[in-house]
């Protein structure tokens, strides 16, 4: 069941603007409170709230840049603190993506994003370090309950709709299960502390029990008409995709993983830097962020092999998007 939201007049409008610009998080402990893990920032938060780690002299006279709560991108050791708290990770990440309706842009694409950036090395560099995690496996895609436009899909509802999906069979989960739940057109994302997508955060992720296995998920609402999330721009999403990727399987339970002193996680510390990635003959093929290391810093693992013959099938069959691949590319 989701909340209903009825249609604003121009007065609401200018109103609820009003609060959305005052509800975003300008401070490193507001970023913690947003969602209900208060030891972890489970969010990721809109761009503007991020400063450049390094500031040009005309940015350090921009006091609203000087004062955001973010810097990124974090090099290495940079992190105070950054450490394994309590052993919560997805030690190899079984990830389905969830659609909760029509998605708002290019389903293949995404789709093809999501397998390479799980399975063909991304998250390598994580298994190397001994972070716990590392790639894993792209299950496919799962059609869930349609959400229409105007209405707002809350945490806990969200959490009740993954657990009927479970319990009907549609779903299965164990201890490396993540669920990357797609939001459509129209529809918001809201934490029960009435903390709202777009204005406070452009995706989160977390995790509940489920019959003695913790369940780890993340909602990516869509960012059609949300500035601060890249207003539609798939690269964004799929880097914001990425973001999430790297946190939740290196902090499955919020505050219980991998986290720094202050409370952000790997995703958080290299947020909104974005890179190309992708085989060596189209390495702009994907946007993603990188995810902090204490050895390296900003950490992307490369395409690997098993990546590149990927897209040499794709090529070969005529998938959307596929690139050009030349006989003896090799990956990085």
């Amino acid at each position: 069941m989701v909340k209903i939201q009825k249609p604003q007049s121009a007065a609401e409008h200018g109103a609820s603007a009003r609060r959305r610009s005052d509800s975003v998080p300008r401070t490193m402990e507001m970023l913690r409170k947003v969602g209900p893990r208060p030891n972890a920032v489970q969010i990721v938060p809109p761009r503007h709230v991020y400063r450049p780690a390094y500031l040009r002299a005309v940015e350090r006279a921009d006091h609203e840049l000087v004062t955001n709560p973010l810097a990124s991108p974090t090099g290495p050791g940079g992190a105070p603190g950054f450490r394994n708290r309590a052993g919560s990770q997805i030690p190899t990440p079984h990830v389905s993506n969830v659609y909760m309706g029509a998605y708002w842009g290019d389903r293949a694409f995404l789709e093809g994003f999501s397998q390479a950036v799980v399975e063909f090395g991304y998250l390598d560099p994580l298994g190397e370090l001994g972070y716990g995690t590392g790639s894993g496996s792209y299950l496919g895609p799962v059609d869930g309950t349609v959400l229409t436009a105007g209405t707002t899909l809350i945490d806990s509802e969200a959490r009740t709709e993954i657990q009927k999906m479970l319990d009907g069979g549609i779903l299965h989960a164990d201890a490396n299960t993540l669920f990357m739940l797609m939001l459509p057109d129209g529809v918001g994302s809201q934490f029960d502390d009435g903390n709202q997508s777009c204005s406070a955060y452009c995706g989160y992720h977390d995790a509940f029990n489920y019959h003695g296995v913790d369940v780890a998920y993340a909602i990516l609402p869509s960012p059609t008409g949300c500035v601060g999330c890249g207003n539609g721009d798939v690269g964004d999403f799929t880097a914001v995709y990425a973001h999430e990727l790297a946190e939740s399987a290196t902090d499955k339970v919020p505050g219980k993983g991998w986290v720094a002193d202050d409370g952000q996680e790997n995703g958080d510390l290299e947020a909104w830097i974005l890179f190309g990635w992708g085989p060596t003959s189209d390495p702009q093929r994907y946007t993603v962020q990188g995810y902090y290391t204490n050895e390296r810093g900003n950490t992307v693992g490369a395409m690997d092999g098993a990546g590149l013959r990927s897209c040499m099938r794709d090529r070969a069959i005529g998938a959307p998007n596929a690139p050009a691949v030349r006989l003896g590319d090799h990956a990085a």
